[in-house]
């Protein structure tokens, strides 16, 4: 049987990581969207934080597994057993993206002449 979330319940400790990662990168969320960007939110910082936690366990239980094999197959891409390139496209797209956007800093955010 696949797992959808959370570690099986012969590993209390890993449980225990999931749900604190859970909690965690929803209290930042919730803390980004309240105090940063300051928008209201239902029930405050505590609405916030249980509704992006909330958010996160729906997108997880539903998404978890189809996201993990785009990201591996980016890693990695193959088209069935037969390997397609040896490098990481996810690397590739960050290097080129930061190349960029650093050179656009530095040349001070000009738009083009046209």
């Amino acid at each position: 049987m696949q797992q959808i979330f959370l570690a099986t319940t012969s590993e209390p400790l890993t449980i225990l990581v999931d749900i604190i990662f859970i909690v965690g990168i929803s209290t930042m969320v919730a803390w980004y969207f309240y105090f940063y960007l300051k928008k209201e939110i239902i029930g405050g910082f505590v609405g916030a934080i249980l509704i992006s936690g909330l958010g996160a366990i729906l997108i997880l239980a539903s998404l978890q597994t189809f996201v993990r094999d785009i990201i591996m197959w980016l890693m990695s891409p193959k088209l069935g057993t037969i390997q397609l390139s040896n490098v990481n496209l996810i690397v590739i797209f960050l290097g080129a993206y930061l190349s960029l956007f650093l050179l656009i800093k530095i040349n001070y955010n000009r738009g083009r002449k046209d």
